[in-house]
């Protein structure tokens, strides 16, 4: 996977981008901390345009031979589709488009707060084409890791209800009129009675509930095989 992205001469930013992973999950994927699966196989031999056999590191398919049978050679879980046509990436990222933005730091509390600037622009996956209002935000913290790495890209829909085990971006108020409150991105337990319940990862743990008077928004983040059109 390093080979392939410096050869591209892309960062790990662009490398995640082109595969639709998160940044986190590239550099982990890219070290070996995580094993490659049938599915990052594919995306990475699309990204990259090569075959899933040079994704594998298979000696022979980067030296331009044809490989061994698979009956002749370790058996792998993974079921490897023969795809020799390279594959344009960018048919599927579709028109950069997306708002990214930006966050500060955080405080009492929040994993950030939203500074009110567009900060730049996310290519608009085929997933969410006609979706309206979508935006970006880089993720701050890692307490909803592994679903969502520290640094990675999520897509917010801002007006599809969220519904229980959904990943939301929740703002609060701040603590004067027209400042920005603590923000963060947690999972959604529940919502009703007037509170608002969520759960993290990293420490597991449930958050004392929130009154729905203190929230400003509570966006719904868009799963990544929604966004890709699965």
């Amino acid at each position: 996977m390093r080979e392939l992205r410096l050869e591209r001469g892309w960062t790990h930013e662009e490398a995640a981008t082109a595969m639709g992973v998160s940044r986190g999950q590239f550099i982990k994927l890219e070290r070996g901390d995580r094993g490659l699966t049938e599915r990052t196989i594919a995306l990475a031999a699309r990204a990259f345009e090569v075959s899933p056999s040079r994704v594998i590191g298979d000696e022979a398919a980067a030296n331009g031979e044809q490989p061994a049978p698979l009956s002749t050679r370790t058996q792998s879980n993974a079921s490897i589709p023969d795809q020799t046509a390279a594959v344009d990436p960018s048919v599927s990222r579709g028109p950069r488009n997306v708002p990214v933005y930006g966050t500060g730091s955080g405080g009492n509390g929040g994993d950030f707060s939203f500074n009110g600037q567009m900060i730049d622009h996310a290519p608009r996956p085929p997933g969410i084409a006609n979706r309206k209002d979508v935006y970006v935000i880089y993720l701050v913290g890692d307490s909803v890791a592994p679903a969502y790495e520290d640094g990675s890209p999520i897509y917010v829909d801002p007006h599809r209800r969220p519904a229980p085990r959904d990943y939301v971006v929740v703002e609060l108020r701040g603590e004067r009129e027209g400042e920005p409150g603590p923000a963060f991105v947690k999972r959604l337990l529940s919502r009703g009675g007037g509170k608002l319940r969520l759960e993290q990862h990293n420490p597991p743990e449930q958050l004392e509930p929130i009154d729905e008077a203190d929230v400003v928004r509570v966006h719904r983040v868009i799963p990544w095989p929604e966004l890709i059109g699965i």
